[in-house]
């Protein structure tokens, strides 16, 4: 993984302090594509006229740069460089695991790139720090997706945002495999970026497990076992460390299966040394700030098993730093109830010296683990294949119309939908896509009038735009 995105901090810095000016709100990000008019448009069409009068739009040249806002020194404990120098495609990917028919209206797909008007919000899924993941349907296809979706405005304020959103876009652009969710476009308006995202019907393993309370070790070690494949493929295929392995964010897909979600926190590097994680679940390495590894990850495997099999993390606290110093220096209690055999297994990767915990992405090591008794309920070549008929999910959600997104929390779904802002035209987006390839910077300034007439400041990050090669 020779070629190496750097983020081009002061340059970036330079442009958005001397030209912009952003007002930072709470409303959710959304992105929409943008456009911008084709200079040699006949100037006697109306409706070309009228939208160079909304926008102006600013052409500059291409660099290879991604960007980054920011200056490094003020980003203690974030990731900046992504690597990747070729596309990773895992063999015999599922077609089970998406609702996505790649074969229903191509010819539409293919003869246009989709903006964010083609796709209206259906309901909330979730919401966190980054915003919100909005449940919408293709106008056209009546396809279902999950909108991630963030202000711009935040982003340029707030750093980590917009890295996060760009590491994730780059790392799911380049990693399939049907325990890791799919990347299907990745758009831009005046206000938001969006990451289109594969609609997960089942909702979430947290959401499953606090209706469950706890899980039989039968059921445990299916889940399990699909955490260890996607994350072998993350570290062994695709050089990524994932570092956020936690309930939330596996989620179950139609027929039962466990995905993978959100790759904000992940590092695309074999070491880092950077605390990123959630604290219940984070490795003591990593709270130390020692250079680790991916070696991280079967730590956080081990915390997830055991939240699995008890109902909480295995070190609990009111506050996250009580939390890390028990996990730096308690040992691992476990209940009594917990067979000798799944305390083996957990005592493999809930050590605290990394050195000595159990690393599979070891072939050999791998090979000796798929033959622990704690997975004994499973095949895993059936698992692999994601065989239902041989080896069905021992949970298959119940799903009576996707659209009303049955398996997520009523706290999300119930949340109004922020609508999209300061909609552009496709006529400008075509615009705005044929100006980057001539421009040196990674950011165009673009502004717009507000209803009074003012004019409001926006940037198009060049490089962003992304659709799945499937429907180019």
């Amino acid at each position: 993984m020779t070629q190496l995105f750097a983020f081009d901090e002061d340059a970036v810095c330079s442009n958005i302090s001397t030209n912009l000016k952003i007002s930072v709100t709470n409303d959710d990000y959304d992105d929409d594509r943008l456009d911008i008019c084709d200079e040699n448009e006949n100037e006697n069409d109306s409706v070309n006229k009228n939208n160079n009068q909304d926008i102006k739009y600013f052409k500059k040249y291409r660099s290879n740069s991604v960007i980054s806002v920011g200056h490094l020194d003020n980003r203690v404990g974030e990731s900046y460089e992504v690597k990747f120098d070729e596309v990773f495609e895992a063999d015999g990917e599922s077609r089970q695991n998406s609702n996505f028919n790649v074969n229903d209206n191509q010819s539409f797909l293919r003869a246009s790139k989709p903006v964010v008007s083609d796709f209206h919000p259906i309901k909330v899924l979730g919401k966190g720090s980054f915003g919100k993941v909005i449940l919408v349907k293709h106008n056209k296809t009546g396809k279902l997706y999950a909108q991630k979706q963030l202000k711009k405005a935040t982003m340029i304020v707030n750093t980590k945002n917009y890295e996060r959103t760009l590491t994730e876009r780059t790392i799911l652009e380049k990693v399939s495999h049907p325990n890791i969710v799919k990347l299907f476009y990745a758009l831009q308006d005046f206000d938001k970026v969006y990451l289109f995202l594969e609609y997960l019907e089942g909702g979430e393993l947290f959401f499953h497990l606090s209706q469950e309370k706890i899980m039989s070790e039968k059921i445990a070690c299916f889940y399990v076992a699909e955490m260890i494949l996607a994350l072998r493929h993350l570290h062994i295929n695709a050089g990524v460390i994932y570092r956020d392995l936690k309930p939330e964010n596996c989620l179950l897909n139609r027929h039962g299966h466990l995905v993978l979600t959100d790759f904000g926190l992940s590092k695309v590097s074999t070491e880092c040394n950077s605390m990123d994680g959630t604290a219940q679940y984070i490795a003591p390495e990593v709270i130390k700030g020692e250079t680790y590894d991916s070696r991280c990850d079967w730590w956080s495997l081990g915390a997830v098993m055991f939240d699995m099999l008890t109902g909480q993390p295995p070190f609990t606290g009111n506050n996250n730093k009580r939390i890390m110093d028990k996990i730096l220096t308690k040992k691992v209690v476990y209940p009594f109830y917990l067979s000798q055999i799944a305390k083996d297994f957990l005592n493999k990767c809930l050590n605290k010296n990394m050195e000595k915990r159990i690393n599979l992405d070891d072939p050999e090591v791998f090979k000796k683990i798929m033959e622990h008794q704690f997975f004994r309920y499973i095949n895993w070549k059936n698992l692999q294949d994601q065989n239902d008929e041989l080896e069905p999910p021992p949970i298959v959600p119940v799903i009576s119309n996707p659209e009303m997104a049955e398996n997520f929390d009523h706290e999300f779904t119930s949340l109004d939908i922020t609508p999209p802002n300061s909609p552009i035209s496709k006529f400008i987006y075509d615009h705005i896509e044929e100006s980057r390839s001539n421009s040196s910077s990674s950011v165009i300034k673009i502004q717009k009038p507000d209803n009074d007439g003012i004019l409001q400041d926006s940037v198009y990050f060049t490089d962003f735009s992304y659709t799945r090669n499937s429907f180019i």
